[in-house]
């Protein structure tokens, strides 16, 4: 299984690129209720056919993201940036991934992480 290169952003992790990609979109209701949490892929850019499937924290508050007039107990979720992407990589390498091994899905979920404040 490999991801289509259409709609996919490069990464450089340590020195290898990576493709990735998010896995699924949510309608702005699910985003408010964080009833689906936000996952996203990624493989090698060079070896392509085993993808590493990331899952997202939850939410964070509201006022993370704008104003502090915002209530506290408004949130969004867990923003997918190219920092979070490269924290989650080196995590699924040190978890036992290869990206050259056969193909299939490693799945990782950074919520345990990302919850402990890394």
């Amino acid at each position: 299984m490999t991801m289509p290169r259409k709609g996919t952003r490069r990464i450089t992790v340590d020195g290898t690129a990576y493709r990735w990609r998010h896995r699924s979109r949510r309608s702005a209701a699910e985003a408010r209720t964080g009833s689906r949490p936000l996952t996203f892929a990624v493989e090698r850019d060079d070896a392509p056919g085993r993808l590493l499937s990331v899952t997202l924290g939850d939410r964070l508050p509201l006022s993370h993201y704008c104003c502090t007039d915002c209530s506290p107990d408004e949130s969004m979720p867990e923003p997918i940036t190219p920092a979070r992407v490269a924290e989650a990589v080196r995590a699924a390498l040190a978890d036992g991934w290869d990206p050259l091994g056969p193909a299939g899905v490693h799945r990782l979920d950074m919520r345990p992480l990302i919850a402990a404040g890394a």
